[in-house]
């Protein structure tokens, strides 16, 4: 068989039909946009195919010259009412994906920069149609790169007025990746400055402009209408909860098997789904294309491809920043595959509300495409759904993210946590008991122990580190033994090998008593509620009940031998 060429990071349409890479055909995604809203925006994850799609739509429509043949053969060749818009529109193509900027001033600089692109693209419009002073000085000025913010703001619909005025035929506006500027300025503290400025240059573009034919907008998040969409009534959001458009963004169940089938790679299928599956848009179970794509690249190796593509800091910060609550039920998911947590679904991401807004973080976190959803459902008038890890490609970064939770600056450490984890696998408890108190000295100095629930700080930080020993232990969390619910177990695959069963006590929650008594209280508690007995059962010969105090950044360890 001879295999067509991969398109690896191949987003321009044109480039991918005409060197015959290999496609799976999304063109029906033009039929719906003819169809649908005047203006639509399609929010999704990252690297899930925004930008390809958007080219696409740019060849579809443009009139600049004729590019009909480059879908022939596909679905939309065959939709005649379709084809008749085949060609006949002007269209304004913005990206905004590379708007990556620590400062404002370098922000709507480089935005200037992509708006007197767009103006050149049209030179010989601008410099044939019919123009009064104050249109032909807001031109000029843009296209000398002098135009203020102000005055960029209305540069869109000005372009779009003018394009209409020469050809008779209504624009198409597309721009991708709206919302990257906005995360860059969320990271970077300049969020505030930087709405007025969108805000004026997407309602601008799109409210009450009668130039125009479809306006569309990719993304990875629904920036709150109040920020952005200010007075923009005229937009449907789409997000990848949303039936609509929800095959045309990643690869379907039916088009991952063709794609492996071509490739010879349908033996690893089911590996293939643990790895890359378990996002769910609509009703349709997707699959990362980006990673399918570099799999069948190198010959079916799994590997975390969509996470190595790009920098995932404000994610990681994000997590390293949310509350105990937080953390530890993200740590429950790790520990089982088929645990949910049930969260209250809401598109409209408020950057601001990030810090303070817990149902805010597991939104932002799902559509990012770090977490997936099932059974969304209506419930005392907003919606909710089962939130949870979708696969192991993802699993792979946040074990990588609570681990780093555990890394102060080295300075402030003189044991490294997997060399911690060695001593208590060896049962070695009395140099595990002082590096541990040791570490805990250091590590709490990087973190906020003053909550209003400690011990549940406590818990999530233990169960980060010993999520780190997956690969030869099972860590359960809060599960039922013998008479009453343990905090944390690890059980080693290898009966053979010791089991441990930790109970945790915040000594501000016990009536101060001291870190002393507040272990014998836990170790009472192992005892009484026969905890160990999980693990007996299992064949576990071996179990050593270990009790861990806290007072704020102090720490005690008690061990049964």
């Amino acid at each position: 068989m001879i295999y067509k060429q991969l398109p690896l990071g191949t987003s321009d349409f044109q480039k991918l039909i005409d060197g015959k890479l290999y496609y799976i055909d999304k063109s029906p995604l033009i039929n719906d946009i003819i169809d649908g809203s005047e203006i639509t925006l399609l929010p999704r994850p990252r690297r899930f195919g925004k930008t390809l799609n958007m080219s696409m739509l740019n060849y579809f429509f443009s009139n600049r010259q004729d590019y009909r043949y480059l879908f022939d053969g596909l679905a939309i060749s065959d939709n005649a009412e379709a084809m008749k818009h085949c060609g006949q529109h002007p269209v304004i193509f913005l990206s905004f994906k590379d708007v990556k900027f620590d400062k404002i001033e370098s922000t709507v600089q480089q935005m200037g920069y992509l708006i007197a692109e767009a103006f050149e693209q049209h030179g010989e419009v601008l410099d044939s149609v019919a123009m009064n002073e104050s249109e032909a000085q807001a031109v000029s000025a843009i296209r000398r790169l002098t135009a203020s913010p102000a005055a960029l703001g209305g540069s869109i619909k000005l372009l779009s007025q003018l394009i209409f005025r020469h050809h008779q035929k209504p624009v198409v506006i597309l721009i991708d990746e709206y919302d990257m500027p906005m995360n860059c300025a969320y990271s970077y503290g300049y969020y505030d400055e930087l709405v007025g400025f969108l805000r004026n240059l997407l309602s601008g573009a799109f409210k009450d402009n009668s130039s125009l034919f479809k306006g569309v907008m990719t993304g990875i998040l629904r920036i709150a209408r109040e920020s952005i969409f200010s007075g923009l009534n005229n937009i449907e959001v789409c997000p990848l909860t949303s039936p609509l458009y929800a095959p045309y963004f990643g690869f379907t169940e039916t088009e991952t098997e063709q794609l492996l089938k071509d490739y010879d790679l349908t033996y690893e299928l089911d590996a293939i789904r643990v790895w890359y599956n378990g996002y769910n848009f609509g009703e349709h179970t997707i699959y990362n294309p980006w990673s399918i794509i570099h799999l069948a690249r190198n010959k079916g190796e799994l590997s975390p491809y969509w996470l190595n593509t790009s920098d995932n800091a404000l994610v990681r910060d994000l997590i390293g920043q949310a509350s105990p609550i937080v953390k530890q039920e993200l740590e429950d998911l790790l520990l089982d595959k088929n645990a949910v947590v049930r969260k209250r679904l809401n598109e409209n991401i408020v950057f601001r509300d990030l810090e303070q807004d817990e149902d805010a973080v597991w939104n932002f976190l799902l559509f990012s495409g770090y977490l997936a959803y099932k059974d969304k459902a209506l419930e005392d008038k907003h919606f909710y759904a089962d939130m949870r890890v979708p696969n192991t490609e993802v699993a792979s970064f946040y074990e990588d993210a609570i681990l780093t939770w555990f890394k102060p600056p080295t300075a402030a450490r003189s044991l490294q946590l997997p060399a911690l984890l060695d001593l208590l696998l060896r049962c070695d408890f009395e140099s595990f008991t002082k590096a541990f108190v040791h570490f805990c000295l250091a590590t709490f100095s990087y973190f906020d122990v003053q909550g209003k629930q400690p011990e549940r700080f406590y818990h999530a930080f233990v169960l980060g580190m010993l999520v780190q020993l997956q690969n030869t232990h099972t860590v359960k969390s809060n599960r039922e033994s013998g008479y009453g619910r343990y905090d944390v177990c690890l059980i080693p695959h290898d009966q053979n090998q010791a089991g441990f069963v930790f109970e945790f006590k915040s000594v501000d929650e016990l009536d101060n008593l001291t870190l002393e008594q507040a272990c014998e209280v836990a170790l009472q508690q192992i005892e009484k509620k026969q905890y160990v007995a999980e693990l007996h059962a299992l064949g576990i010969e071996t179990v050593y009940p270990i009790a861990i105090a806290f007072e704020g950044k102090r720490a005690l360890v008690q061990v049964v031998e």
